[in-house]
């Protein structure tokens, strides 16, 4: 997996008199990406076939879809790229190419005439392989465009998100952890009455400490002073290689979903107790599914 933009993970949770308040929350982040059954499969064996899809995720007024997508020739040729049905019937192929020679295949698709922009999820493409070799493969997602129905297109910003593609018998190790026990409150100590912002930012720096690229999250658990939970915040799930670290408090900056539900009775002023720990996805899915690594528990104080 390869971070085609800068992705920063942070968290905050909002405390406003004393209480959280949910903040407003952001469109959810645009993606185009690979999808595709457990990418570590030992039965690929030379001969075999097996397909990906390429979805489209959280998008709005799309009228057109374009991209290329790398591999490793020996070990996969691509065979076949077929239309995913995102922008309904009538579409219009801008190009169905592959280059199996130069590694590569290019798919670019527009919206028939008549025929609305799509909003949401939608997949794209279907792309068949077959397999020529043990081996793995990063399947790169690259010069990707989303554009809008507009003439000229007016491009829509995203993020792209890479496959991958293993057929031997390896154990690849999923790890990520707050790298050196590293998690804080941005105040330790919150006086309400002197804060121009109720809220009180929580930080933490991760480490992907494994030998292979995984999507990572921080999930933050919150308790008061009695251990009555108040609520998990999590970070958006971003793409993180291999020794990689990151995570700054310089560059942090409010993430979303937010908690849409909250205690009847709101959490009192006193003493807050929070605890971190990293999300890694071990199965390839781009949902972090393994709590992994150094739990970093703090607190933090509200005063009026």
């Amino acid at each position: 997996m390869k971070i085609r933009k800068a992705i920063i993970l942070p968290i905050i949770a909002s405390l406003l008199l004393g209480f959280v308040m949910i903040g407003p929350v952001a469109a959810p982040s645009t993606t185009i990406g690979v999808e595709q059954a457990p990418g570590v499969d030992p039965t690929k064996v030379p001969g075999s076939t097996f397909t990906v899809e390429v979805w489209v995720r959280g998008v709005a007024d799309l009228a057109g879809v374009e991209f290329k997508l790398g591999y490793n020739t020996m070990v996969l040729t691509a065979t076949l790229i077929e239309y995913g049905g995102i922008l309904g019937t009538g579409q219009y192929e801008l190009v169905n190419d592959i280059y199996d020679a130069d590694g590569y295949l290019h798919y670019g698709v527009m919206a028939g005439f008549g025929q609305p922009p799509f909003t949401g999820d939608g997949l794209a493409a279907t792309i068949t392989f077959s397999v020529d070799a043990v081996g793995e493969s990063n399947l790169d997602l690259y010069d990707t465009k989303l554009g809008d129905p507009e003439t000229p297109p007016n491009p829509i910003d995203h993020t792209a998100i890479d496959g991958y593609f293993k057929n031997t018998l390896e154990e690849l190790a999923y790890s990520a952890t707050l790298a050196r026990r590293k998690a804080w409150p941005e105040k330790h100590d919150f006086y309400l009455w002197k804060e121009d912002e109720k809220r009180n930012d929580l930080f933490a720096i991760v480490e992907n400490d494994g030998n292979v690229g995984a999507m990572v999250k921080v999930v933050f658990t919150v308790t008061d002073s009695a251990g009555i939970p108040v609520g998990d915040w999590e970070t958006d799930t971003i793409p993180l290689e291999p020794g990689a670290l990151f995570g700054d408090k310089k560059d942090a900056r409010y993430l979303s979903p937010f908690p849409t539900t909250y205690p009847s009775i709101p959490p009192a002023l006193g003493k807050y107790y929070v605890s971190a720990v990293c999300w890694v996805d071990t199965d390839v899915d781009n949902v972090p599914d393994t709590p992994m690594g150094s739990v970093k528990t703090f607190s933090f104080n509200i005063f009026p």
